[in-house]
């Protein structure tokens, strides 16, 4: 497939957040590669704001899946939205839409052949899967490769040969600004690390008890500030629970050592109260691709999964990654992630 300039292309990448981010270098080579096109991205409304202010895209389209729907109204409102956005993507008449999940994506192939596009790229189908409307391949083996290597295999069928560059998200500025002064209430310079405490799988939750541990160890640490982020709501919630309870019995238990509280709502407040942050230490998840595409030096926390290490480590940022002995992150030892941090802080 050779470049022509311009095209009218549409990237769909409608997972999850830290997919999106490690999707940003992508569509930083495709710009560079093509400043002239038009390009825009098909996404969910959940991972959205990972692309606001990327003037690497001209405009982004997104929709709201089903299942974040409990009620049957808003399942019917969703639906309406839906096809108004097949129908404002249609207008575009996109000559190329490229499907960048690594892997078949069947919904997104039925997105991109709703929405209108000429020629589909995208990876190859398995054994007994349809690619009906798939009309371009996407080669190269995606095994062993990390994320963002994986997606940028669909540049190279346009030509782009250049390595991936870094992960960018473009936290609001205002909103970084509100972080930052409720940081400050605590203290000037202060330099915060940010913990995340939630993570959706139960194998990649840190305990309680070790993050108390752990900000008990580090209070030796003069100008070293803790900043508690956690996905808000009640663990009992069956739809979208939350770390209320976990958060405050750590603020509770660690009142006294420049602890403040930021409750992320948002992923416009994630990415701003992050980016008011200098470290970040969290499990693998879409806060921690959040952090690497800010440039914040990392300790990550991880499965004992080869291919996790290997796939999903902080891209091109300084990290240290950490993986237990047995396979869930709670067997991480608190003596590990404190010497790490300390190495990555210099204290």
């Amino acid at each position: 497939m050779k470049i022509r300039s311009p095209h009218r292309i549409l990237v769909v990448r409608r997972d999850n957040i830290g997919d999106l981010v490690c999707t940003t270098p992508f569509l930083r080579s495709l710009r560079q590669a093509l400043p002239g096109a038009h390009i825009a991205a098909l996404v969910n409304s959940y991972n959205r704001a990972v692309l606001d202010g990327n003037t690497d895209v001209n405009e982004v389209f997104s929709y709201e899946k089903l299942k974040h729907q409990s009620r049957i109204g808003g399942r019917v409102l969703a639906l309406y939205a839906r096809m108004k956005l097949i129908a404002d993507m249609r207008g575009r008449r996109f000559d190329l839409a490229i499907l960048a999940k690594p892997g078949f994506d069947q919904h997104g192939l039925r997105m991109a052949r709703m929405a209108g596009a000429r020629r589909i790229l995208g990876f190859p189908p398995l054994r007994g899967e349809k690619a009906d409307g798939l009309s371009d391949f996407i080669t190269g083996n995606p095994e062993g490769l990390h994320e963002v290597e994986a997606v940028a295999l669909a540049g190279k069928m346009l030509g782009i040969e250049q390595s991936p560059g870094k992960m960018r998200v473009f936290p609001d500025a205002g909103l970084v600004e509100d972080a930052r002064r409720r940081l400050e209430q605590c203290g000037h310079g202060v330099r915060w690390l940010a913990l995340h405490i939630s993570a959706r799988e139960k194998t990649r939750r840190w305990p309680l008890e070790k993050f108390v541990a752990l900000i008990h160890a580090l209070a030796d640490i003069p100008d070293l500030g803790f900043a508690i982020f956690w996905s808000p709501g009640s663990a009992n919630n069956p739809m979208h629970p939350g770390d209320d309870e976990k958060a405050a019995a750590l603020l509770q238990r660690c009142s006294g050592n420049k602890v403040v509280a930021m409750p992320t709502r948002r992923l416009e407040e994630l990415n701003a109260g992050i980016a008011a942050c200098d470290y970040f230490l969290g499990s693998d998840g879409g806060a921690m691709h959040v952090a690497a595409g800010l440039d914040l030096p990392i300790v990550a926390l991880f499965e004992n999964s080869e291919f996790k290490r290997t796939h999903w480590y902080p891209w091109q940022v300084r990290h240290r990654l950490l993986q237990p002995q047995t396979f869930a992150v709670e067997d991480i030892e608190e003596a590990q992630v404190e010497a790490a941090i300390r190495e990555i802080v210099g204290g």
